[in-house]
Parts: C-alpha cells; sequence; structure tokens
C-alpha cells in the first residue's frame, strides 16, 4: 500500500470514529436511560470500551473466536472440539455481542477467557488486541467492523469468516458500506461461507474469488439427531409429563404468537386432554409477559426457573413456561409437535433444524426469510408444514394429532434431512489448517505477561492484508 492509500485510509477511518461519536453522542439520552433501567444494557458495558481481562495463558498461541449471540455460539461448538483436538497447546478465546451469548459462552465453557466484543472505535479496538494478542481471529457468520478489521490488518493478523452467511438485508447494507470504505472485505484472509448464494453475494462486494469457499453450514454438525434420553426422561419426570402425554412445544416464540399458541392449545384440549404446552419465548425476559397471557386464559402456568428453585410437584396440566437459556434443544426431544416461533409475524423465523433433528415434526409460519435454505429444504422433503395463518396452524396441529403415521413420517424425514447435511466443521478445520495452521506451530516469545506494554506484532514476513 503506497503513502497516498494509506493517508486515504487513515483520513476515512478517522471520519469512520467521528461519525460513530456523533451517533453515540445523538443517543446517549436513550442509552442513558436503558443503561440506569437495565442490567442488559448495562452488562459488560466497561469491557465494551477495551477494559476487557487478560487471557489466562499469554505466552500461548491464541486463536479468538467471535460469535454475536447464542445461536454463533452453540454453531462454534463443534469447531472448538476439532481445533482444541488438532492444536491441544493454543489457547481458545471467545466474545460475545450479547449478554445472552456471554451468558450460554461462560456456562459452555468456564475455563476459557469470555469477554464482549469490543465497540468500533480506533483506540478501543487496538487496546483490545494488545491485550489478548490473538494470532488469528475467527467471525463466526459475518461481522465487518471497519475498524477493527484496520487494527488487524496492522498487525498482520489473518482474519476468517467462518459459517459465513450474508441476508439481502446485511448485503445492501454492506454494499453501502463499501462505497465509502471499501478496504474491510478484503482485508479478511478467509471466507468460508454456508452456500453459492452467500458466495455470489460476497463476489459482488468484490471480494476476491480466491478467498471465498463454500463448506456447508456447521450447524448441522453441532445438531444431535440422538435425543438426549437420560436429560429428556428427567425433564418428563420434572415437568409432569407422562408417558401417554402429547406434548405441543412453541420454539422461540415472538409476542402475538404465544397468544395464538395458547388459545389453539386451549381448544385442543376438548378432543385430546392428554396433550401438553411447553412454551419457549425467544427472549427469556418476556417470561412474566407470557406467564400472564396463559393465565388470563384461565390456565395453570408452571415456569422452568420455579420448578428449579423449588419443590413444587407438577399436577400434570399444566403449561410449561421455558423461561431459561439453552435448555430449548433438549426440551425439543419431548415434543411430540414443533411450531418455531418469529414466523407467524414478520421476523424471519428462528431455528427449525434443532427440532428436525430430533425426529419431530415441524411446523412454522410466512415469515422465515431469515432461514430460507433450511426452508426450502424441509418443504422440498416434505419434512415439515408452513402455514399461512394461526387458524392455519391451528388446523394442521388437529390434523397431525389425529394422524400420527404422517406425523411420524415427516419427523424421519426431517431427521434424514439432517444427517445428509453433516460434515462442514471438518471442511472449515481443514481450510483453516490450509490457511491459518502456521500460526500455531511455535510459541509465542517466552516470558509475555499479557500486559499491553509486551505486545508482540506478528513476523514481517508474513503478508500484509490489504
Amino acid at each position: 500500500m503506497d503513502w497516498k492509500s494509506r493517508v486515504r485510509v487513515v483520513v476515512l477511518h478517522g471520519i469512520y470514529d467521528a461519525f460513530f461519536t456523533l451517533a453515540l453522542l445523538v443517543a446517549s439520552p436513550y442509552l442513558l436511560y436503558r443503561i440506569v433501567t437495565s442490567g442488559r444494557f448495562r452488562a459488560g458495558l466497561c469491557q465494551r470500551f477495551g477494559f476487557i481481562p487478560r487471557r489466562r495463558s499469554p505466552d500461548r498461541p491464541c486463536l479468538w473466536i467471535h460469535g454475536v449471540s447464542v445461536g454463533e455460539i452453540q454453531t462454534a461448538e463443534a469447531l472448538i472440539e476439532e481445533l482444541g483436538r488438532r492444536h491441544p497447546d493454543v489457547e481458545i478465546v471467545l466474545s460475545t455481542t450479547t449478554a445472552t451469548g456471554q451468558k450460554v459462552a461462560r456456562r459452555r465453557h468456564p475455563d476459557r477467557t469470555i469477554f464482549y466484543y469490543p465497540l468500533d472505535f480506533s483506540l478501543v479496538t487496538h487496546r483490545v488486541i494488545r491485550r489478548i494478542r490473538p494470532d488469528a481471529i475467527l467471525l463466526m457468520e459475518l461481522e465487518i467492523w471497519p475498524n477493527f478489521l484496520l487494527a488487524c490488518a496492522l498487525r498482520q493478523l489473518p482474519v476468517a469468516v467462518v459459517n459465513g452467511r450474508i441476508s439481502q438485508k446485511s448485503f445492501v447494507g454492506y454494499r453501502r458500506l463499501r462505497r465509502i470504505l471499501p478496504e474491510p472485505f478484503g482485508r479478511v484472509s478467509l471466507y468460508c461461507v454456508q452456500t453459492e448464494e452467500y458466495s455470489e453475494r460476497l463476489l459482488a462486494l468484490a471480494v476476491d474469488r480466491e478467498k471465498i469457499f463454500v463448506t456447508g453450514n456447521m450447524k448441522y454438525d453441532n445438531i444431535s439427531t440422538e435425543s438426549a434420553w437420560t436429560a429428556r426422561a428427567a425433564l418428563e419426570s420434572r415437568f409432569g409429563i407422562a408417558a401417554t402425554d402429547r406434548v405441543l412445544i412453541g420454539g422461540s416464540t415472538h409476542s402475538g404468537e404465544e397468544e395464538a399458541l395458547v388459545e389453539i392449545y386451549r381448544k385442543l384440549r376438548r378432543r385430546h386432554p392428554g396433550l401438553r404446552l411447553v412454551v419457549a419465548p425467544r427472549h427469556p425476559q418476556r417470561a412474566q409477559e407470557v406467564r400472564q397471557i396463559i393465565e388470563r386464559r384461565g390456565l395453570r402456568c408452571l415456569a422452568k426457573t420455579d420448578l428449579d428453585a423449588e419443590s413444587i410437584s407438577p399436577r400434570g396440566d399444566e403449561v410449561i413456561l421455558l423461561d431459561t437459556v439453552g435448555d430449548l434443544p433438549v426440551v425439543y426431544a419431548l415434543g411430540t409437535l414443533v411450531f418455531v416461533g418469529g414466523s407467524l409475524i414478520p421476523h424471519g423465523g428462528q431455528n427449525m433444524m434443532e427440532p428436525a433433528a430430533h425426529g419431530k415434526p415441524v411446523l412454522f409460519g410466512l415469515h422465515t426469510f431469515n432461514f430460507r435454505e433450511d426452508v426450502a429444504i424441509l418443504l422440498e422433503h416434505e419434512a415439515a408444514i408452513q402455514v399461512s395463518d394461526a387458524d392455519d396452524l391451528a388446523t394442521q396441529i388437529a390434523r397431525l394429532l389425529s394422524d400420527e403415521a404422517a406425523a411420524r413420517v415427516m419427523g424421519e424425514r426431517a431427521q434424514a434431512v439432517i444427517r445428509e447435511r453433516k460434515g462442514a466443521t471438518k471442511r472449515i478445520a481443514d481450510l483453516l489448517e490450509d490457511h491459518l495452521g502456521h500460526r500455531f506451530d511455535t510459541q509465542r516469545r517466552s516470558g509475555g505477561s499479557g500486559d499491553e506494554s509486551n505486545a508482540s506484532e506478528a513476523p514481517a514476513a508474513l503478508p500484509v492484508l490489504e
């Protein structure tokens, strides 16, 4: 990069910093209000400004994996295990953007350094990289933050996007960003994307074709096609679900969908007295709101946190409210039928492959634009039902409850879809070995304390990212 290009980059990133600062100042009254009134907004505030913990083994090579929220952290599980097996001397650290992502990451990886992803100010991103001192960085799905990628490029730190996806909405936004700051997309060394469609969108953003590999979706490798029988039996006992009961699960529901499910359940119980309902709102902080929806219709509600904290014996006719994070995949194993939320309303849908993996008949609405590929695959194989509205949902649930053979066949097809699409994790790990493996062949310089003043730079022989 010549001096004119370097000056241009510095100026553009300075302008970007200024706009970022201005946006925060304009939004500061609202942000301050939310910080004061909401623990979710206060969570990790200092870390977002760069005051993160030092990693636990500063002299070991380090791989930093970032996932925005719960879904990305869960998807990363198989890759973390695979890379840990191949490179046991490498320290893997994790960052998330959301508080729920932090909670799941800390619960699943209690022995790792875990922190909040920094705000995209130049000073903040440089500080975080100096404190973590990573040898390479993996971004789950796609996270393009210009100052962060510039800070990596200046240190010759390779950055890879894994399990990459780029929705149409994100594509439009990134295309606008590229007109102002074209460099960030070239600063990513490797793109491992889920589909050819995502590959074409990256090419349209002028990403070098040689950097893009279609590897499939890692989430299939993280989804077990075998029900967790021990956990399932424990949950059935805890929830008071009898062997003869049939269970309707509303997974990752949003406002407006719980009302529909509760009303459908209330009517179906007249014909199916052994029917039970489990409702799992997408955002657990809505639990009290959902409880009120259930109780206003004359039904008794038991939340999982109540069952965990108190010695309550379920009567066997309650609606179960799943108000915890990370338990839904196991709870799906209880289901006879599963409705996946975020789809009756224009939200974009939620993960419908987890219940499919358990061999459950899956239903969802028309608003699934965030999961177009999954929907297309399931519908093509007649492994799910897409409903037009709440009335159609009621009709289809009633039909499947009355036709157990059709429900069983649909579940078997859904499970087969998952099994046929496993293997992305190994393909991605192989590509990372080819492109980044040399980063972990030697130990970092000895004697490092993890302090910012001792941060080491990458060897000069490595190519500077554009």
